[in-house]
């Protein structure tokens, strides 16, 4: 089987890219440090290509800790690139939303780039790397990746609407709740991966991983509180400085050059995810 490094490998989407591909695991749980760039090189001699999905992911952290995050995300993935060019590797850079400007339209891959966080602005810087790099890379541009097993750390609010809603406590929005999100499942994510990995591009691309549909955060907490059969109230709380109002993705770029479409519809991923949390959430990585 072919050698594959996914850096983050035990994180949320790493460790499934891992499961899927068989890949080895590069990750900090491990003491694997992508800043490390001795333990990069060991780690990729002999590899045929890189999932880069480790990074710090924490939007208000990242307003908090600038610097600590330019030097994970920016200088981390900059290793990890010079690494990957010394054998030659492909790299498919887990990347985010976050480097758009707001929009009142789908976005496509040539908007705007206008990040309201340091977290989004680091994705800007790391994507410029790839972009100079020798060897062609992809950068897979997520919207709102939801599943089973979230860390509860940086949990996306799909998790956090979930677990409190199972447990009957309120579900905390931040805003009015008609900021609008484009969810898109972490198995959909993963198959996205394998075909960029897959595809054989000329030159560094970006493409949109999502759903290409749109959910007010208000009705996704009155829709989770449906499927779990739950009692809880949803409350407001004042908007987080960095987040953004409405984000909708065009995803026929992806659709046309990787042949990849979204498997699972929201209602479908949510259904899944819920009885993961019913189960007793237990081995779906961080």
């Amino acid at each position: 089987m072919s050698k594959y490094i996914i850096t983050g490998g035990q994180g949320f989407i790493g460790s499934r890219i891992v499961a899927a591909t068989g890949g080895h695991s590069f990750d900090m749980q491990a003491g694997d440090d992508i800043l490390d760039v001795g333990r990069l090189s060991r780690a990729f001699e002999g590899a045929v290509g890189v999932f880069h999905c480790a990074a710090k992911i924490s939007v208000p952290e990242s307003v908090a800790k600038p610097e600590m995050y330019h030097t994970v995300n920016v200088e981390g993935t900059k290793n990890v690139i010079e690494t990957a060019e010394n054998y030659g590797l492909k790299i498919v850079f887990s990347s985010s939303a976050a480097v758009y400007a707001e929009s009142d339209s789908p976005v496509n891959e040539e908007y705007t780039l206008a990040p309201k966080s340091p977290y989004g602005q680091n994705k800007v810087d790391a994507e410029a790397l790839l972009s100079r790099s020798s060897v062609p890379h992809i950068a897979l541009r997520y919207f709102n990746a939801y599943g089973a097993g979230q860390s509860p750390q940086y949990a996306g609010v799909i998790t956090a609407f979930i677990t409190n809603a199972l447990k009957g406590n309120d579900l905390v929005i931040y805003g009015d709740g008609l900021q609008t999100r484009d969810f898109v499942f972490v198995e959909d994510i993963v198959e996205a991966n394998i075909a960029a990995m897959n595809y054989k591009s000329a030159g560094f691309e970006v493409f949109n991983i999502a759903s290409g549909e749109t959910i007010t955060i208000k009705e996704l907490a009155e829709l989770i509180i449906s499927l779990v059969g739950s009692h809880s109230k949803i409350v407001y709380k004042s908007a987080r400085v960095g987040d953004i109002v409405r984000s909708e993705a065009d995803i026929s770029k992806a659709k046309s050059m990787l042949g990849w479409s979204p498997k699972y519809s929201l209602r479908e991923g949510l259904e899944k995810t819920i009885g993961f949390y019913r189960g007793g959430g237990v081995g779906c990585g961080k």
